[in-house]
């Protein structure tokens, strides 16, 4: 078996990772943005927006564990190459911190909905889940396509590989459950307003 590192292109995936996972955590930042700045209000409002910004940083807080889960298999994997065949190991640094979702006002006591927004919401969530899921393979793919041979790198491609799975199922959990919540909205407030 051939054991060959080159270690521009380790170090040029290093960079590429440090920016995808940076633009997840700016999708994941905007999708909990956004989930609670929907022009609608009242009671059943404030719920509804909790409730979304809750979906949203709890996906985004799962989503850095598993980031911080694949920084780590690549930095040990490139670290042992490093220490026997030279050049520095990959570390990639991202912004691992919690994301809260805001808190919503109580507003006053009026009540109204917004019906393009709420059925808007549903594709401005989804795309982001889309562009999330994306980025995540689009990682996966980066690692793979470095200039980079033996066991070590399949060990770190099969441990990324399996994060990156684990990861992009939580996104579509959590796109079907805000898909459902924001529908059952709509549907609920269109019956109330017959």
């Amino acid at each position: 078996m051939t054991v060959r590192v080159n270690p521009a292109s380790v170090r040029s995936y290093g960079g590429s990772a440090q920016d995808t996972f940076g633009q997840i955590r700016t999708s994941l930042e905007n999708l909990v943005r956004d989930a609670v700045s929907i022009e609608y209000y009242g009671p059943n409002a404030v719920d509804f927006k909790q409730k979304c910004g809750q979906i949203s940083a709890d996906l985004a807080n799962a989503l850095t564990t598993d980031m911080t889960a694949i920084a780590d298999a690549v930095k040990t994997t490139t670290s042992n190459i490093a220490a026997s065949l030279g050049g520095p190991p990959v570390d990639i640094q991202f912004n691992g911190s919690p994301i809260n979702a805001p808190a919503v006002p109580a507003g006053d006591d009026s009540v109204g909905a917004n019906l393009p927004a709420l059925e808007g919401f549903k594709g401005t969530a989804n795309s982001y889940f889309q562009a999330i899921s994306e980025q995540f393979s689009s990682h996966l793919q980066a690692l793979q396509g470095t200039d980079w041979e033996g066991k070590a790198k399949e060990n770190a491609v099969g441990q990324v590989g399996r994060f990156t799975k684990s990861a992009k199922s939580k996104v579509e959990e959590a796109k079907n459950e805000m898909t459902k919540y924001v529908s059952e909205q709509i549907e609920a407030v269109q019956r109330a307003d017959q």
